[in-house]
């Protein structure tokens, strides 16, 4: 590729891989789910949301895997356990992308 076609090309690119989440052993313990009664005994820590800027272009399927690896990773950095959402159910078509993060557990 020419050097003056090569910079353009990386600015494209620099938005879509920073819309790509990383599971750390952190986030992958964090529990998604739409069922109320699971976090009722639970400690509530915040709102968070899953949306990237390039949710609306992915198809769904792959859209709701990245929202749920960033639900997971956000409720980690809170220090939360699980996340209550609606994109835990199998169904989920969106568009919401927004879930509340608890500590459950000791």
């Amino acid at each position: 590729m020419p050097r003056h076609l090569l910079l353009p090309a990386l600015m494209m690119l620099a938005p879509m891989l920073s819309a790509c989440a990383i599971a750390t052993s952190r986030s992958n313990i964090v529990v998604l789910t739409d069922n109320k009664a699971v976090i009722e005994p639970c400690t509530k820590l915040g709102e968070i949301d899953g949306a990237a800027e390039l949710h609306s272009i992915l198809v769904l399927d792959k859209a709701r895997d990245a929202t749920i690896a960033r639900l997971k990773i956000r409720a980690a950095d809170l220090g939360g356990t699980h996340v209550l959402t609606s994109v835990a159910d199998i169904k989920w078509k969106g568009p919401s992308t927004a879930g509340t993060v608890y500590k459950c557990g000791a």
